[in-house]
């Protein structure tokens, strides 16, 4: 068993949060709004009739490199207003992330708890883990995870302990570059 660890969850970490599980839908929507674009580049010049090629593949071209720019500005925004934004509104409504938690773990179960509640998370039961040199990203399904701000570790070597049990369960992951 790993030494508890007390600590109030910050907005700046919910930003974090927020911010790291946010950045692994970038590649696939803008893989995505390109396909997006192709397609309607595609159904235009079908309607055109493909008559002219020239024409056709402007039009093929035309709506890819819009729906790239598109996805350019939705990848910018999102952290630098949609996050900042989303977190302040979830601090404020959901008063758990404002009181003090401790949690620990053991080879097999992440334990979390407050005084509205305590959750046994088990490794195996998880889907993923993400982490930075911020926050660790315990996901639960796709969009639903718990986090752990890196400030809360006692260093380096007890972080990865907490990484190593998901591993060692069988959770895939990945390390943020740092």
């Amino acid at each position: 068993m790993t030494e508890k660890i007390i600590f109030t969850p910050t907005e700046e970490d919910l930003r974090a949060a927020y911010g790291l599980h946010l950045k692994q839908m970038g590649g696939k929507r803008l893989g995505y709004l390109l396909l997006f674009g192709l397609s309607i580049g595609l159904a235009m010049a079908a309607y055109d009739g493909f008559e002219n090629l020239p024409t056709a593949l402007g039009l093929i071209v035309g709506m890819t490199i819009w729906a790239g720019i598109v996805a350019l500005a939705i990848t910018i925004l999102i952290p630098i207003w949609w996050v900042p934004r989303l977190s302040r509104k979830i601090y404020k409504q959901q008063k758990d992330l404002r009181l003090e938690t401790t949690s620990w773990w053991d080879d097999d179960k992440l334990y979390s708890g407050n005084e509205q509640g305590h959750a046994n998370l088990t490794f195996a039961d998880m889907v993923k883990w993400r982490a930075d040199d911020k926050i660790v990203l315990l996901y639960r399904s796709d969009h639903m995870f718990n986090f752990l701000p890196a400030r809360i570790f006692k260093d380096e070597v007890h972080r990865n302990g907490l990484i190593r049990r998901l591993q060692d369960a069988g959770v895939p992951g990945e390390e943020q570059s740092r």
